[in-house]
């Protein structure tokens, strides 16, 4: 009989394969298939395994990512450390993931959730929201909330990605559109990677550009935002899925408490076409200058949109966003 113990590679064994700096993907005995995997070019070590239907991987945690992912033509869970300096340290944490998955049965993404809340290492222990969360929040429920009433509520939630570990924030049918909210007074906001102002395939991407501002005792809080958005959905289906989102976004509720800023809007939300002309960083443009792009592994730059003007904007956005600012009221 297989138990955990001989299950896996000697902490030893791992960190030689650590060190031949060569990817590698080692399935580890037992079923469902669950491979381990390490990827020196994005520097990750971790896990891949099966998905089950509608299942969402959770945000909001440290060095440590979950998403969704196509391999071998298989809709597939993903979790990954992503600092090199814990790799070693992180291995026994996957191996107990492993563990969940093939001995106990549990789900790769519940599997996770229940070694993280044992352990408790990795997890964000903080009772307070990070103030970039909370705005980036905002910004995504107002642009939800506009989508229920133009589209639906169920066409609305599966466009919203929340955390889910995809490049922009919501997917239309005909659109990608990415929302970015800022407090400053410049129409100014942060962007994390090379690819998040990349269309997706045929769709063109649209840039929503938010500045959001304390309301003192007007406006609405961010739970209190929640709550209206909530009761713009229907059913109890809704209601849950809503919920998941919200928790793959890194939203908790104990979150409630100390996340009572009041906000408004600064300025009526603007729109940009990510076009060819579009300031941006991407893979792309690195590439044409000459930069070896797989030797850069983590970009974060600011745009400053303040003296650009919108472009116009699709029917379908545009009723999102004009009925959408009205959750600030």
């Amino acid at each position: 009989m297989t138990t955990a113990a001989d299950r896996h590679l000697s902490t030893d064994s791992f960190s030689t394969y650590l060190h031949t700096r060569a990817p590698i993907d080692h399935p580890i005995p037992g079923s469902p298939r669950v491979v381990l995997f390490v990827d020196p070019h994005t520097s990750r070590v971790g896990l891949r395994g099966p998905a089950t239907p509608h299942e969402i991987p959770p945000a909001g945690l440290e060095h440590l990512t979950a998403q969704a992912v196509h391999h071998g033509g298989q809709r597939m869970i993903e979790i990954a450390v992503t600092d090199p300096r814990l790799f070693v340290d992180a291995y026994p944490l996957l191996c107990a993931v492993a563990d969940r998955v093939q001995l106990d049965q549990q789900t790769l993404t519940a599997a996770l959730a229940e070694t993280l809340r044992r352990l408790g290492h990795l997890l964000q222990t903080e009772d307070v929201l990070p103030q970039e969360n909370e705005t980036g929040l905002v910004g995504e429920l107002l642009v939800l909330a506009g989508l229920v009433y133009a589209v639906g509520p169920d066409t609305a939630l599966t466009a919203w990605r929340g955390g889910r570990a995809e490049e922009h924030d919501f997917g239309l049918d005909e659109h990608d559109v990415e929302v970015k909210t800022t407090m400053s007074e410049r129409r100014s906001h942060w962007v994390s990677s090379l690819t998040q102002m990349v269309a997706t395939g045929d769709r063109p991407l649209w840039l929503v550009s938010l500045q959001i501002t304390t309301a003192g005792s007007g406006g609405r809080s961010l739970p209190e935002l929640i709550t209206a958005v909530r009761a713009l959905l229907p059913t109890t289906m809704q209601h849950h899925e809503f919920d998941g989102l919200l928790c793959a976004s890194g939203w908790r509720d104990r979150y409630t408490a100390t996340c009572q800023r009041r906000w408004r809007l600064r300025t009526p939300p603007r729109v940009f076409a990510v076009t060819e002309a579009f300031p941006r960083l991407t893979p792309r443009l690195l590439a044409h200058a000459g930069v070896e792009v797989t030797h850069v592994t983590d970009v974060r730059y600011r745009l400053d949109l303040t003296d650009l003007t919108g472009d116009e904007t699709p029917q379908i956005l545009n009723d999102a966003l004009t009925r959408g600012q009205r959750e600030l009221p």
